[in-house]
């Protein structure tokens, strides 16, 4: 998830900006370029073994847990660039059998004509290294996106690891994305797909493995992807939520069901 580009030209940001006239920074977040490979549904070797839990929430309680997370970007940033709709309501964050809910409405708020919900750790937890696990279900719908991803506590953006995004009109399709500066200072990106099954019939596991060469992303304890290359070397914190429109999913139509909601089951980061 990153940044923004009215011209086909994209312009990439070292920072936060500020966000018109709610008037604080938020990252800028860019569609993913076409994915420079898909894999299908096959049986690879199991990802790596992971360390000592350093962080969960199993919502199991009934409100957010202030402890842990924010329902908003840093600073208090409840809207995004990179033409998304929505304004991340406290309220789109709900809690209901043992699950966080993320619910997207059609009403209009923050000059946003859709409300949706996110969490993030920021100032609360980071880690450098480790394994980054989430247990979800996902909604469908034209302009839905959900994202499961990690940001540095520099707030200088990049590097930034999508650890799960999924577009709400094909939901048998994960990305994978790792964005990194080159040393001549310009945003580089490398998508990678993997094609599984409906990923809103049911609950599936999503999961990035970080060492100091290497990332490893995981769907269901299964290997489906990883890189070597420009491995991130600071502390990131987690950020999970659900977007609505975008110039990279397109925008809702008349077929896309509102309220929707993406279900979480639980997030968990182990220790390398």
């Amino acid at each position: 998830m990153i940044q923004v580009e009215t011209s086909g030209k994209a312009l990439f940001a070292a920072a936060g900006v500020v966000v018109g006239a709610v008037g604080y920074a938020a990252y800028l977040r860019l569609p993913s370029p076409a994915p420079v490979a898909v894999t299908v549904a096959t049986t690879p070797p199991p990802a790596l073994a992971k360390g000592q839990l350093t962080f969960s929430d199993e919502f199991s309680g009934t409100s957010l847990d202030a402890s842990k997370w924010l329902d908003s970007y840093p600073n208090g940033a409840r809207t995004h660039s990179n033409n998304e709709q929505q304004y991340y309501a406290p309220e789109g964050v709900t809690f209901r059998d043992g699950k966080m809910l993320f619910t997207a409405k059609r009403e209009k708020r923050g000059g946003m004509p859709y409300t949706s919900g996110m969490v993030s750790s920021y100032g609360k937890f980071s880690q450098k290294y480790g394994r980054f696990e989430l247990r979800a279900r996902f909604p469908k719908g034209k302009g839905l996106w959900p994202a499961f991803w990690l940001l540095p506590t520099t707030t200088k953006w990049p590097p930034e690891v999508d650890i799960l995004e999924i577009l709400g009109h094909d939901l048998t399709t994960v990305h994978f994305t790792n964005h990194w500066r080159s040393s001549a200072g310009q945003h580089r990106n490398e998508t990678h797909r993997f094609q599984g099954v409906d990923f809103s019939a049911d609950f599936h596991t999503f999961t990035l493995d970080w060492t100091p060469t290497a990332l490893v992303w995981s769907v269901d304890g299964v290997e489906r992807h990883r890189t070597s290359e420009n491995v991130p070397q600071e502390p990131m914190y987690v950020i999970a939520n659900l977007a609505v429109g975008g110039d990279w999913p397109g925008f809702p139509d008349a077929t896309t069901p509102f309220p929707s909601t993406m279900e979480l089951d639980y997030i968990r980061v182990y220790a390398p």
